[in-house]
């Protein structure tokens, strides 16, 4: 009987796991560190940081120690995702490829191009319209709002697997182990001190299940996700809903039930509503591919070229990379990303605007550092939000007015003040940009609304 290869990359977990309980006979479980994903740069621009690589290699090895307390094996491959199929497949003489659909242009095309050499059948674990519940693409709405409205207002979707997974037909530990020594040898390298990442499956369950039922937060979740730092303001399910190590269809879940069983209003509404703007997301970027990553993303022609910047653009992008463009809200949601490597949806909105609208940097470029600095990169998420903030998405360009944002969402100056302790101004003058940057004209009429603490209301 014929070996089947079962490739884990997209679903970093052990529960609701569709690969994990196929029965196809003999298998081996399988994962693949892509190099270029982690290694390489666009744009000029490196991929990921360290916490983001030492982030993916604590949730690889979280899941291969969750299968080996199961006595199943798992082979890690450090390299290009075909050539390591490829190899695997003439190794085993393996002829069927099990894996987690992508939604990613790149790792989508790597597995159709294994088509010649394996039978691959791709299934859909992370999305919330699986099975009978899947978009049609050619028919699937460009803009969010008519995407929405298809779905309510019963807003059903696929319901988590609850099969168990078994042991039997699996490769064992000492079989798969000898082909880990480059995986191994890189994790040992770039092995984080701190290994707390939240992002894990364990962690991520254990908080998001706290948020849920013991603490019930999610009832005020449209009151607090605007914030732009906290402990509880937000459901932080983004991080682990991007590695896969979280089920989108339990979480769902677990929110239905609350409604069920405590109550049901705005705020939960609210958060089953950002999870089918992922959603959106997800299917829009099947539905385009690698146009996503074009000049003009889904509108206008086609440009791939490398975005181009003269001397003063470019000294532009690296400030507002470094934090340093002058303005103190910009500034202040750039250095908690470059510190935790995460940032709230609102300061994303409007460093993005920023950097799109006031600074005229191409947008693909900010895309490409959010990608290198978020621990909950999402390609369709990164890229489609940043072409929406660009006007070359799925609707009209968004331009936001940063003073404006900053005196609504930070009006005493106290998330500018932890993020940048060497800002002394009172009140909400924390939000004067410096001398050296030259406010636009549509900021004029909100910088003469800054006033020191003594003269706030």
């Amino acid at each position: 009987m014929s070996l089947n290869i079962i490739l884990l990359n997209e679903t970093l977990r052990w529960h609701d796991n569709p690969l994990l309980q196929l029965e196809v006979g003999p298998k081996v479980a399988v994962l693949v560190l892509d190099e270029k994903a982690f290694f390489a740069s666009q744009y000029g621009v490196a991929r990921a940081n360290l916490r983001r690589l030492q982030q993916q290699l604590e949730a690889i090895a979280a899941l291969k120690r969750q299968l080996a307390s199961q006595h199943i094996g798992l082979i890690v491959c450090v390299g290009n995702i075909k050539e390591c199929i490829r190899r695997l497949q003439q190794q085993f003489g393996a002829t069927s490829l099990y894996a987690a659909e992508p939604v990613g242009f790149n790792e989508y095309s790597a597995l159709q191009q294994l088509k010649p050499y394996l039978s691959v059948t791709l299934l859909d674990c992370n999305s919330l319209l699986g099975d009978g519940l899947r978009p049609q693409l050619d028919s699937l709405p460009n803009t969010f709002t008519p995407f929405r409205k298809q779905r309510e207002p019963l807003l059903e979707v696929s319901a988590p697997s609850d099969h168990s997974v078994s042991s039997s037909a699996w490769l064992s530990i000492a079989q798969c182990e000898v082909f880990n020594h480059p995986f191994n040898q890189l994790y040992h390298q770039y092995a984080a001190t701190d290994k707390n990442f939240s992002a894990l499956e364990q962690s991520a369950t254990t908080l998001f299940t706290q948020y849920i039922w013991q603490q019930q937060h999610v009832r005020h979740y449209k009151e607090t996700r605007n914030q732009l730092y906290g402990e509880h303001y937000a459901s932080f399910l983004s991080a682990p809903l991007a590695l896969g190590t979280l089920s989108v269809r339990w979480a769902w879940q677990q929110i239905i039930a609350f409604e069920h069983s405590v109550t049901a209003n705005d705020s939960t509404y609210w958060l089953k509503f950002e999870l089918l703007w992922r959603e959106f997301f997800r299917w829009q970027f099947r539905k385009y591919g690698a146009r996503w990553f074009s000049k003009g993303a889904i509108k206008g022609a086609i440009d791939f070229n490398k975005p181009k910047l003269n001397a003063a653009q470019l000294k532009r992008f690296e400030n507002w990379c470094q934090a340093s463009t002058g303005v103190p809200f910009i500034d202040a949601n750039m250095r908690l990303l470059n510190q935790t490597g995460l940032m709230s949806n609102r300061g994303r909105q409007n460093v993005a605007s920023f950097l799109v609208h006031d600074l005229g940097v191409d947008w693909r470029l900010g895309a490409a550092y959010f990608e290198q600095r978020l621990l909950d990169y999402d390609c369709a998420s990164n890229w489609g939000n940043w072409a929406y903030i660009a006007g070359s998405g799925n609707a009209a360009e968004r331009q936001f007015n940063v003073i404006k944002q900053a005196l609504h969402y930070d009006p005493d100056g106290s998330f500018v003040r932890a993020m940048l302790p060497e800002i002394t101004s009172s009140g909400s003058l924390v939000h004067q940009p410096s001398q050296q940057f030259q406010s636009p004209e549509h900021w004029h009429h909100w910088l003469a609304k800054l006033r020191p603490a003594s003269s706030t209301p």
